[in-house]
């Protein structure tokens, strides 16, 4: 039993660790957009109106770190899914123990 539970943490300090830096990498390359002489050839959902490099979309510089390091992009929405998909599964498991456990109590 406590093996199971060692698991599950070591599982999801795993999965953290490896959004965090994923994450950390790719919001750097992100914010090399802004720092480009054609940035506004980049942009695809901020306006064109926009004048400022400092007022573009957090979108567009997530698309922009996925055409540049396509590789990071993928690990670190593949991690958060992972964590986002184990978090749920957890809780659910965890309410369908409590419920079981209800019901043969009553």
């Amino acid at each position: 039993m406590k093996k199971r539970g060692f698991l599950k943490l070591y599982s999801m300090l795993c999965l953290v660790t490896v959004f965090g830096y994923s994450y950390w990498a790719t919001s750097w390359t992100a914010s090399q957009l802004s720092t480009l002489s054609d940035w506004k050839s980049h942009l695809i959902f901020t306006p064109g109106t926009v004048v400022a490099s400092k007022d573009i979309y957090e979108i567009d510089m997530f698309l922009y770190a996925f055409k540049v390091a396509p590789l990071m992009t993928g690990v670190c929405l593949l991690s958060f899914c992972l964590i986002v998909g184990l978090l749920v599964y957890f809780v659910k498991k965890q309410l369908s123990y409590v419920q079981r456990k209800n019901i043969a109590s009553s």
